[in-house]
């Protein structure tokens, strides 16, 4: 048995700068790392701990306090050279001046919480995933965050992690992380091609399954120009009651995993007919160019539904369901010392994108949150933002236009019945809420043990008034 030991080169103070809501080991230099004399085998930890406070003030609610105290743990390393692990936990302790409801730890209600009183609340998150490289495959599996796709801000196919603070989702009994997943996969790479596979089990209702599988090909094209084609399937036991869904093909439907979507390389739209037609399928596609130095144009389309391609612009049919995001960023410009960036990102989402006629089982959502972008259906987004960084300061000041609609049809867990209407409206205007949103965020590294960040953002239109938030860590 190789000995372990501690030396001044593999026991190492790290300190790490990331301020998200879930900071990653890669974030962060070493800590303590623990590792054979071949390095074989390693072990790094890193700890962080973090306390936050936001003050929002809107026309349509009361000025509310939320403070929020963090413990996060970090461990990642290697067993062998082809076999890595990654994992990360969060306790978290909230106060605010808002009453907390209640949580029974039904996943329709969100991540689950521990009220402890009127106005605490504690909880906790983990993620972890390990990869075993096989050349040229490499086995995949874990308990985290699927992303997919080149958008900056809105992802339209697979968002991973990221959460946005959108005034309409603003709750007390809400938590706003992402929502990690269960999964194993693998990847393949070929040359310029790279294909990657999952499948992932979703939370709905409690003991009621849910699934999801995802596959993309990714091709790498000259002149720095990236490819991507994915398909989506997901399928589960109906959650609501008997005969309270409407549609004919929908009521009292017990399904399990279907293995048949593990096999590599079988378009998902043909392997549903094969299992009778029942389940959600979408095939999306992501372009990313980097042509140009320091330059990328980039978008991502995701057809939830569609007669056929030609039907995308036709309004009459509400199943034409297609969500785009398009964009172009401009990284390391230099001004003197001062390093720029700046991105612009359109994203639009249909009517009823994600949703599915056959209730929740079928939606595009795990633990009540969208998989793809969080704005949900029928909505849209304009946004830029210029980014600065000097020595240990980071500045960005960004602007938004959000258009939102709060009819039939705008919320993931709306049902389409055949008493419906059959056609679509995109941003109705008499039930659109509309905001444009200015503001800025400003982060300071002046130690390596310790980070601040603060910002502020300023709300005009349907929603008038402003956020202001501050975050402050320490990390070894």
């Amino acid at each position: 048995m190789q000995s372990w030991h501690k030396t001044s080169s593999i026991l190492s103070i790290i300190f790490g700068t990331a301020l998200a809501c879930s900071a990653h080991p890669v974030d962060m230099p070493h800590h303590i790392t623990f590792a054979d004399s071949a390095h074989t085998k390693e072990l790094n930890i890193n700890v962080q701990l973090l306390d936050s406070l936001a003050i929002t003030n809107l026309s349509k609610a009361k000025t509310h306090y939320d403070n929020s105290m963090s413990v996060r743990l970090f461990a990642s390393g290697k067993f062998t050279d082809a076999f890595l692990f990654d994992t990360r936990v969060k306790v978290n302790t909230d106060y605010t001046n808002r009453y907390i409801n209640f949580n029974y730890y039904n996943p329709d209600e969100g991540l689950p919480y521990n009220k402890q009183s009127e106005h605490k609340r504690t909880w906790d998150l983990f993620a972890a995933n390990v990869s075993y490289n096989l050349e040229p495959v490499n086995l995949l599996a874990g308990f985290d965050f699927l992303e997919w796709g080149p958008a900056r801000r809105n992802h339209v196919i697979l968002r991973g992690e990221r959460n946005f603070y959108r005034p309409w989702q603003d709750s007390s009994s809400r938590i706003p992380d992402a929502a990690p997943t269960p999964y194993f996969g693998y990847q393949f790479t070929l040359g310029p091609i790279e294909y990657t596979q999952y499948a992932a089990k979703l939370y709905e209702k409690k003991n009621f399954g849910k699934y999801f599988h995802a596959h993309r090909l990714k091709l790498n094209l000259p002149k720095e120009i990236t490819l991507g084609i994915s398909e989506t399937s997901l399928y589960g036991t109906t959650t609501e009651a008997a005969g309270t869904n409407p549609n004919p093909d929908s009521d009292s439907t017990g399904r399990e995993f279907e293995w048949a979507y593990v096999l590599p390389f079988i378009p998902y739209v043909f392997q549903e007919h094969l299992q009778g037609d029942q389940d959600n399928i979408s095939l999306a596609f992501d372009l990313s160019v980097k042509t140009l130095p320091n330059w990328e144009f980039y978008a991502e389309l995701l057809w939830d539904d569609m007669k056929s391609p030609t039907s995308m612009f036709d309004d009459s049919w509400w199943g034409n369901k297609w969500a785009t995001t398009l964009g172009v960023a401009r990284d390391n410009f230099e001004i003197g010392p001062v390093n720029l960036n700046w991105i612009f990102e359109y994203t639009r989402i249909e009517p009823w994108v994600y949703t599915h006629h056959k209730g929740n089982a079928y939606t595009y959502a795990s633990y009540a949150q969208s998989l793809g972008s969080d704005l949900g259906p029928n909505s849209q987004e304009v946004h830029t933002e210029v980014t600065a960084t000097y020595n240990f300061i980071k500045a960005t000041l960004f602007f938004g236009a959000v258009a939102k609609d709060t009819a039939f049809g705008g919320n993931i867990r709306d049902l389409h019945t055949p008493e419906s209407a059959m056609d679509k409206k995109f941003l109705n205007e008499e039930t659109t809420l509309r905001y444009k949103e200015l503001g800025f965020t400003l982060s300071l590294t002046p130690w390596e043990w310790f980070s601040f960040r603060t910002s502020y953002t300023r709300f005009f239109g349907d929603f008038k008034g402003y956020r202001a938030y501050a975050v402050g860590s320490v990390q070894w």
